[in-house]
């Protein structure tokens, strides 16, 4: 029986990593019958966010609490004990990357991390499942988090384990030490698989392996769950998500959408626009809600809201019942082209929209700033070849999936 440990499961309540964590568990046992599978959260035992974000993951594989832990979560609330923590941690690291791990294990872990230290120990693979967590901004913040995140990259490197990148979206990464520990951990994994070949192509102050595997987000293959629904099916049904963006780019971004919605409703009959709850830890839903009361309200009795906090599944099952999807999150065009539905793509972070969009054949519809003529200038487009986008998906989603299942003796090679 081969163990694999899936490292920096973040959330439930985030449907696209739950989805990607769901489909990567599919994936494995799909090409190995006998797969033992855990988890290892983002959070520590003493971190209440420990308890609360896996009660869906746990009910399909065992979470394991994370040995270190994110840095702005936990009992420890002011900046200055945050900090002294995140000091103490860190010597903690270097000890246990220098002393004998025999030893560094009895006294440097809790009763709690000793369990996750020990199954980690036991694994034959320990998998950095998809996402683009391997990333930071300019601030010192963010590069702080970055080094914390790459922990168990060091922790797992110390126990000689097989570490697998997979299907994930690497930079873009700031500042010459973030950039030097990426490229350490790009070196020392056995496998890194990408999503997208524009990691390689637009970063490349990061040191990729000759042998990268680029190969596309895994959670286009996860399994719907059906819903009763009372969707009209004479309606044009338009699938939106929406969030809170930087302060910066915050009115444009409102008035992009407020003028896209309103120039739908009123020049496309039957029209409805469903907007959805993808990332409820994020308030998604009250950043929507702050658009909505802007709209004109001649067109707000043709917006409806999915409040439901649906599990992943259901939302792809959700999203496949529209005609058209226009997502701010990532994911949720994710779940929807992996149901066929044509979608277009609102990119706001690094190059994972352009970059998996490309992948299935449909690079043209990603809105790279917050410009409401480029987005209904793209709708109108999406709408005269709708069902040429369709076959591009259903042909794409063919091929990668193919691929997948011949890649799985690339990436776990022992097999």
């Amino acid at each position: 029986m081969t163990k694999y440990s899936l490292i920096n499961c973040y959330s439930d309540n985030n449907k696209g990593d739950l989805g990607i964590i769901l489909s990567t568990i599919d994936y494995i046992r799909n090409n190995d019958h006998n797969a033992d599978i855990i988890g290892v959260s983002t959070y520590n035992y003493s971190d209440p966010s420990y308890h609360t974000e896996h009660v869906l993951l746990n009910k399909t594989i065992d979470v394991y609490p994370s040995i270190f832990g994110e840095l702005n979560i936990g009992h420890y609330k002011s900046q200055p004990i945050k900090l002294i923590k995140f000091f103490w941690e860190t010597i903690r690291l270097i000890l246990l990357l220098i002393i004998p791990v025999f030893i560094s294990s009895k006294f440097l872990f809790s009763k709690n991390e000793k369990k996750t230290f020990l199954r980690l120990k036991e694994s034959d693979y320990i998998i950095s499942k998809g996402g683009s967590f391997i990333c930071n901004d300019f601030n010192l913040r963010s590069k702080i988090a970055l080094l914390r995140f790459v922990y168990i990259f060091l922790v797992s490197f110390k126990l000689n384990k097989k570490v697998i990148i997979l299907n994930q979206s690497i930079g873009p990464v700031y500042g010459r030490f973030s950039i030097k520990i990426v490229n350490y951990i790009l070196k020392k994994c056995d496998k890194v698989v990408l999503r997208e070949n524009e990691c390689i192509e637009q970063y490349q102050y990061l040191n990729f392996p000759k042998d990268t595997i680029i190969s596309n987000d895994i959670a286009f293959y996860l399994e719907p769950k059906e819903v009763i629904t009372n969707f009209e099916d004479g309606n044009i049904n338009i699938g939106i998500t929406m969030k809170y963006v930087d302060k910066g780019k915050e009115s444009e971004y409102q008035t992009m959408w407020i003028v896209f919605i309103e120039y739908i409703l009123q020049n496309y009959k039957n029209t409805k626009i469903i907007i959805f709850n993808q990332v409820p830890i994020d308030n998604d839903i009250e950043a929507s809600w702050r658009i909505y009361k802007e709209i004109n309200d001649i067109c707000k009795d043709k917006i409806v809201f999915m409040t439901n906090d649906y599990e992943s599944s259901m939302l792809k099952y959700l999203y496949g019942k529209m005609n058209f999807f226009v997502g701010t999150r990532l994911h949720s065009t994710i779940f929807a082209m992996g149901e066929l539905v044509p979608s277009i793509s609102i990119s706001y972070h690094g190059t994972k929209s352009e970059g998996i969009f490309k992948n299935m054949g449909v690079a043209e519809f990603v809105v790279k700033e917050y410009d409401y003529n480029v987005l209904i200038n793209q709708f109108n487009k999406l709408f005269l070849h709708t069902d040429k986008c369709k076959d591009i998906l259903k042909n794409k989603l063919s091929d990668y999936q193919a691929q997948m299942k011949m890649d799985f003796t690339k990436i776990f090679n022992d097999k």
